[in-house]
């Protein structure tokens, strides 16, 4: 049995997410919506209709659910293509066609004459609390590539930044965690604020899963999901 998590920004388009294998189901929620709303898929979703083969929808106000039918959701993606500048799309970040899991560590200074990540004006080493969930780094961030959702190890531990927005960081209250009451302490890690990045021309993509509509994935519109796979059948 497999089973992952992510996050990436939602581009209004067909997408395929290259988790690494293909899934058995898929759960999409999208965080940012006024009204928000999930889409969840198993391979076991056909039947003589087909009206969801390709999942449901709904959003979380009581709204109708929606049958998927082809074309319209989450289909298993095989992987394997050597994408093209234009298969591959826009390739800033938080945009792409193709989407793979981004582990880089962001916290070093932009100016770096080798490793440079987000920080905007050296290294990004220390977390300082002022009180409860907000304290701030020792940097700022230019905000390219962290902000909210990005994952801080501090002191060894692993926690969310929920708060942070570009061109901020270093001063007062500037950063707000997940967790209450984190110590001051070394930041040893900082990722990007999507937890998954576009891909690039040359690249051989992965499996993984494609969305085929955008009930649930708008554009500039934070989306996380779960993938596994069943350990039977």
């Amino acid at each position: 049995m497999k089973w992952v998590g992510g996050k990436f920004n939602g581009t209004g388009a067909e997408l395929v997410v290259c988790c690494g294998f293909v899934p058995d189901a898929v759960k999409i929620v999208n965080l940012e919506t006024a009204t928000p709303c999930y889409m969840w898929w198993n391979r076991h979703m056909a039947d003589d209709s087909q009206l969801s083969i390709e999942g449901v929808y709904r959003d979380t106000d009581g709204g109708a659910l929606l049958d998927l039918a082809q074309g319209e959701g989450i289909q298993p993606y095989y992987g394997g293509d050597l994408l093209t500048t234009t298969t591959a799309g826009t390739t800033t970040y938080g945009e792409g066609n193709y989407l793979k899991e981004d582990r880089r560590d962001y916290r070093f200074w932009d100016e770096r004459a080798y490793l440079p990540g987000d920080g905007a004006l050296g290294d990004i080493t220390t977390w300082t609390l002022v009180s409860g969930y907000t304290g701030h780094f020792n940097h700022d961030v230019n905000g390219t590539y962290c902000g909210a959702g990005s994952p801080v190890l501090i002191d060894g531990k692993l926690y969310m930044v929920s708060l942070l927005t570009a061109g901020t960081g270093n001063a007062t209250t500037e950063v707000t965690l997940n967790v209450s009451g984190v110590a001051t302490g070394a930041v040893q890690f900082l990722g990007g604020k999507y937890g998954y990045k576009p891909m690039v021309a040359n690249e051989v993509t992965p499996a993984g899963f494609r969305m085929n509509q955008d009930n649930v994935n708008e554009n500039d519109m934070a989306c996380v999901f779960e993938a596994w796979t069943w350990d039977s059948d």
